[in-house]
């Protein structure tokens, strides 16, 4: 009988070889380099960002909300070019980004798998030009209409001086998603009943 550190192992080797399959030539790069250089290419300065308390802040928090409260492709498509700049910086626990086309299509694919997704806003918290947005997503997957599934996450955002998005970094646990995978899913429930 295998023991169960070799079980975890081999998991994890499936897991990767996985996951590594569906790798696409635009998240390859996901790596800490890539982010640290989105990172000093948009720190904010008094000139290049949004002046607390202005009413072009206010429009581009309003503007967030707006597009992530109903998340469908069709605010996606209102929305997005009016929030994201053109060169926009975007990564998530999928996937990593740039430019406004990308970030366009990527958002817009993740509606076609969901049923309902809407994003709740908690609040938001400011520091140095750095905003953070603390939501709670519910959303159901098409193929499994009857269950909501619901967890926190964190936007770390950079606004432009127009208001306009240039660094977003989304922070959630994606082990939310790939637990209802079919045969990932598998293995994801049976190590957390181990552990």
């Amino acid at each position: 009988m295998m023991s169960f550190k070799k079980e975890v192992i081999l998991i994890c080797a499936a897991l990767f070889v996985l996951c590594g399959c569906a790798t696409t030539a635009q998240n390859k790069n996901h790596d800490m380099e890539t982010y640290y250089q989105a990172l000093h290419n948009t720190e904010p300065h008094e000139d290049k960002t949004l002046q607390p308390g202005s009413e072009r802040e206010r429009a581009a928090i309003a503007l967030f909300v707006a597009l992530y409260s109903t998340y469908t492709d069709e605010n996606i498509k209102k929305y997005v070019r009016d929030l994201y700049a053109q060169d926009a910086y975007y990564c998530d626990s999928f996937t990593e980004m740039q430019g406004i086309e990308n970030i366009e299509a990527y958002l817009i694919q993740g509606t076609h798998i969901m049923q309902v997704l809407t994003f709740d806003l908690q609040d938001v918290a400011v520091h140095d030009g750095n905003y953070y947005f603390r939501w709670i997503t519910r959303f159901t997957l098409k193929r499994k209409k009857g269950e909501v599934i619901h967890f926190p996450g964190m936007s770390h955002v950079r606004f432009n001086k127009e208001g306009r998005i240039v660094f977003q970094h989304d922070f959630w646990d994606a082990g939310v998603i790939y637990e209802r995978l079919p045969i990932v899913g598998f293995f994801i429930r049976w190590l957390k009943k181990r552990m």
